[in-house]
């Protein structure tokens, strides 16, 4: 499936022991915690590198988390 949005930083998991700052997808729908495939689940920099910026990726949602093979960035205007 086709995600479009800004990445951002922010908590994830929260009031759990779980809790961790998470790179995520912000939609229209609402945040997808971002994950890459073979990427660390808690602290991936390819993933870093993308926080501020508006991407289009394909990926799929598993547990919670949007897992993603490649993303565009989208230029800006």
């Amino acid at each position: 499936m086709k995600f479009k949005g800004t990445v951002a930083r922010q908590p994830f998991a929260t009031e759990s022991k779980s809790e961790h700052d998470a790179v995520v997808l912000l939609t229209a729908k609402g945040p997808l915690k971002l994950r890459r495939v073979g990427g660390n689940p808690f602290h991936d920099p390819k993933l870093e590198e993308l926080v501020g910026r508006q991407i289009v990726c394909d990926g799929e949602i598993s547990s919670g988390q949007l897992i993603i093979r490649d993303w565009d960035v989208v230029a800006s205007k």
